[in-house]
């Protein structure tokens, strides 16, 4: 089944999985184009995600997001979403499945910097339709370029799949393939877009397109 996001609502924060930074005015380091991950800080986004519209079925979900700066180069995430499940005459409500996040990147080499990510899901819904029944082994590999002072553009691919979990669930074997154009301004505010196409190795011509802004 061809599973696309028909939108994703942003807050005012939006932590992007990957890590790779980009060196802006007043050497403000920024992991992946993001302003606010390479701090402390707690978000709160909401999203749904339309399975399949012709039958009515989606998941929506609240995530919480946190993440804390070990240091200008190491930091450490984490995500919960609060979802439910909509369709095929019933609906769940509870916990997603939950996130961990490792990220390093490097010091800038003039336009360039380079990061890297290694992002474990565990399976923590609290029903079957909310999660995916597997742990997840997600490595990520990022570059960013800088063509100015304050535009900035990333290439990135992230392979997901699943090591462990429960063996009647089907396995996951996903690529992703990541571009984000944006520009911060001088004053700290900023405007990005987010395409990402994620591939479904295990299910052969399935794909999606996510596209983010903030």
């Amino acid at each position: 089944m061809l599973c696309k996001r028909k939108f994703v609502l942003l807050c005012a924060l939006l932590f992007c999985a990957a890590s790779a930074r980009a060196q802006l005015q007043k050497n403000c380091p920024v992991h992946d184009v993001v302003p606010t991950e390479n701090i402390t800080s707690l978000e709160i986004n909401p999203a749904l995600d339309v399975v399949d519209d012709s039958a009515g079925v989606s998941v929506s979900k609240m995530t919480l997001k946190a993440f804390f700066a070990l240091s200008r180069r190491f930091n450490i995430g984490a995500e919960l979403p609060l979802a439910r499940f909509e369709g095929r005459g019933e609906s769940k409500n509870g916990l997603g499945d939950a996130t961990l996040t490792f990220s390093a990147v490097t010091e800038n080499y003039g336009r360039w910097s380079f990061g890297a990510q290694l992002e474990t899901v565990w399976p923590t819904a609290t029903a079957d339709a909310l999660g995916s029944g597997k742990v997840q082994t997600n490595p990520a590999v990022y570059a960013v370029y800088m063509p100015g002072p304050n535009y900035f553009v990333t290439l990135g691919y992230k392979q997901s799949y699943s090591a462990a979990g429960d063996g009647g669930r089907a396995d996951i074997s996903t690529g992703r393939i990541r571009s984000v154009w944006a520009y911060l301004s001088d004053d700290q505010w900023w405007v990005l877009a987010d395409p990402r196409y994620v591939m479904d190795y295990k299910r052969s011509g399935t794909a999606r397109l996510d596209v983010e802004a903030e």
